[in-house]
């Protein structure tokens, strides 16, 4: 037994010094990973256990919806959808909720802009008003509610572990990575999804995170639901090379349809936007007319499974009239369901229209050349891939979520193909995908790639200096001369008697001054000032300081409290922006302390300049160190470690606090001391707290 108990107490130990390598916000991260993947898994299951309910009491069936519809009589087509329309209003009216939308847009402007902040609670409403939006036939998908469900789930339980903005933002598209790959049965393609989309950026410390999550939230999925959501594809394959050519046909088309169907959704938009009346009664009046195309044309009801498997499988029911009419009925009833204000996803709806697309192509090509090309089915399963990859402009996410459904090689050749050449169209074009048009509308341009990511989120606020080095600007020559000799600066701010930012001396100007011998008497600061000297404010993000800078050409800016009063509160300088990529960007943790402070009830983030080799480190008292004094531990006279700090939970109130400890300070297990030290120092401090 002591041999056993020796080699776990290493184990241990080295185990705790692994981690103590890392913040704490990275190791909270890790564990979170499978239970943000547990979780959004169950979360899934029971959405789409809601959604047949609903669906069920509404319609009379919960798994086959087209069933349903057919079942029921004719009558239903319009009233169930105008009945759905004003759920969806009154939840808009009465919840003060936005209903319209997909969520990918939103959790898009979450991870790139906010940090990874996802309300919960506005999540919640919003999903309800989906739920009728579906259940009611509405032409929308339910993966747009799972994902942002799972977005919203991540971010809430990465706030309350207080991760950093960076893992928030990991965390969140892992959890809409899950959602996808759940109720596609496709973890593959949900992870691309969140990584070439939500993420913009296919870096590996983000890959396997993503890849983690989605693989539990689809065990859990599948492991509830079967493999309910994945698509009924029979085998296909490239007959001959000489396809290409019609795969190329089909690539265009693709690329044009894409460009009509996000133009159609936008245009519904803007339609119902310019009607005149309540905002509550437009889902009424769209989801009206969404029953009058379905009077005619039942499939374009709800998500389009079942319409994509009978198209996917031949159905004779489907003719090559009705494919195309369906084409046209299932872009407009979206539109319709959408620009009304529907909530939901348009994922699917995009893929029904793909698969009639190509259907209706591949009906003529075989028909044409029955010995060179395959069946049509194989055309609508390539034509799938072509307008999601048009609709979404990422074409990685197409070829691998289809490729999930085939498992077949030999697919994936004229999928890749013609996926490329309908985003090439649309680029060709100059057609905006579904997601970017939506955050154009809100006046939002995302960053791209994790430099500009971060140098657009984080603020001037974050890293300036809160002095004001400036002379007033009546103070005579000699007076500012003294200023230049004592501080190491190129440039000197001037204020008035109010604090007024005025502009700021060049030091190269004043060389030209000093010629001018007695003359200078009467030279005061304001005779000196370049008021073209440009200022930055505590709102402007580090990308336009960073332009700004370039124009400037110097060392610091000034910081004004606004554009307009322009009273001068502090500085920042180019050494700043280089800490602060050189840390969020390059992964250099030992140049700046992070820290979130609280003021006017506002966090935000201050960075405090270290000494290189230096870290800061939040570290948990282990179970044998119960009761022991901060003298006891001995960290600074025996590892040069300084306590900064220790978090324990007050026993009257249930909350956290932070107290300075003394050297008689008694430590419990499970509380957290914060300290600062050399790297190497502190993981010794921790190894011996180890064992």
């Amino acid at each position: 037994m002591p041999h056993w108990r020796r080699q776990f107490l290493q184990i241990r130990a080295r185990m705790t010094a692994q981690l103590a390598q890392r913040s704490p916000s990275e190791n909270a991260f890790l564990f979170l990973l499978p239970v943000v993947g547990l979780t959004v898994g169950l979360a899934s299951v029971g959405i789409a256990h809601m959604l047949a309910f609903l669906q069920n009491q509404f319609w009379g069936g919960g798994e086959h919806l087209l069933d349903a519809v057919a079942r029921a009589p004719r009558w239903m087509r319009l009233v169930v959808p105008a009945i759905g329309g004003l759920i969806v209003g009154l939840i808009g009216w009465g919840l003060k909720v936005q209903t319209r939308g997909a969520g990918t847009a939103g959790m898009m402007q979450a991870v790139s802009l906010k940090g990874g902040f996802l309300s919960l609670s506005e999540t919640l409403r919003w999903l309800g008003a989906a739920l009728i939006t579906i259940a009611t036939g509405g032409s929308l998908g339910r993966e747009g509610p799972m994902m942002r469900t799972a977005g919203a789930i991540g971010s809430n339980i990465g706030r309350r572990f207080k991760l950093e903005p960076r893992h928030l933002r990991m965390l969140v598209c892992a959890a809409a990575a899950s959602a996808l790959a759940a109720v596609y049965n496709s973890p593959i393609g949900g992870s691309i999804f969140a990584l070439e989309i939500l993420m913009g950026s296919f870096a590996l410390d983000v890959f396997g995170p993503v890849v983690v999550a989605s693989v539990i939230s689809t065990l859990v999925f599948r492991s509830a639901m079967g493999s309910l959501p994945r698509f009924v594809i029979p085998h296909y394959e490239l007959v001959s090379a000489w396809e290409l050519p019609a795969y190329l046909v089909l690539g265009i088309l693709g690329g044009i349809v894409s460009i009509l169907f996000v133009k159609a959704i936008y245009l519904s938009e803007d339609f119902f936007d310019k009607l005149p009346g309540p905002r509550w009664i437009r889902p009424l009046i769209g989801f009206a007319l969404l029953g009058g195309v379905a009077w005619f044309f039942p499939h374009v009801l709800g998500n389009g499974y079942d319409t994509v498997n009978m198209t996917l499988n031949e159905d004779p029911n489907l003719t090559l009239e009705l494919l195309i009419m369906l084409a046209v009925a299932k872009t407009i009833a979206t539109a319709l369901t959408y620009g009304a204000g529907g909530a939901g996803g348009l994922f699917l709806p995009s893929l029904m229209v793909g698969a009639l697309l190509g259907g209706a192509f591949g009906n003529r090509v075989h028909e044409w050349f029955p010995h060179h090309t395959a069946e049509q089915g194989a055309y609508a399963l390539v034509g799938m891939g072509a307008i999601l990859a048009g609709t979404t402009h990422a074409p990685i996410t197409a070829i691998m979520m289809i490729f999930e459904q085939t498992n077949s090689y030999q697919i994936v050749l004229p999928l890749m193909f013609v996926c490329i050449v309908s985003l090439f169209t649309v680029r060709l074009f100059k057609g905006k995908s579904l997601h970017d048009e939506a955050l154009l509308r809100r006046g939002i341009t995302l960053p791209k790639g994790p430099e500009e990511n971060v140098m657009q989120t984080m603020r001037v606020a974050d890293v300036m200096h809160d002095d004001r080095p400036a002379v007033n600007h009546s103070v005579p020559f000699n007076v500012v001369v003294e200023r230049f000799l004592k501080e190491p600066y190129n440039n000197l701010y001037v204020i008035d008697g109010h604090g007024k930012y005025l502009g700021a001396i060049r030091l190269h100007s004043m060389k030209e001054m000093l010629t001018q011998g007695d003359s200078l008497q009467s030279v005061v600061a304001h005779d000196l000032i370049d008021d073209t000297f440009t200022f930055v404010t505590p709102e402007d993000n580090l990308a336009a300081t960073m332009d700004k800078f370039w124009k400037q050409n110097c060392e610091r800016l000034p910081v004004v409290d606004n554009s307009t009063d322009r009273n001068l509160i502090g500085w920042m300088s180019k050494r700043d922006l280089l800490g602060i990529y050189s840390q969020e960007i390059l992964r250099k943790r030992q140049l700046l302390g992070h820290f979130v402070v609280t003021e006017d009830g506002e966090k935000r983030d201050v960075f405090v300049e270290l000494p290189a080799g230096f870290a800061l480190r939040s570290i948990e008292i282990p179970g044998h160190c119960n009761g022991q004094t901060l003298a006891e531990l001995a960290p600074r006279s025996r590892f040069g470690v300084h306590v900064l700090a220790c978090k324990r939970r007050d026993p009257l109130t249930g909350h956290d606090k932070v107290e300075l400890p003394e050297a008689q300070t008694c430590f419990t297990t499970g509380e957290h001391i914060v300290v600062i030290g050399p790297d190497d120092a502190i993981a010794k401090f921790t190894a011996a707290l180890a064992g």
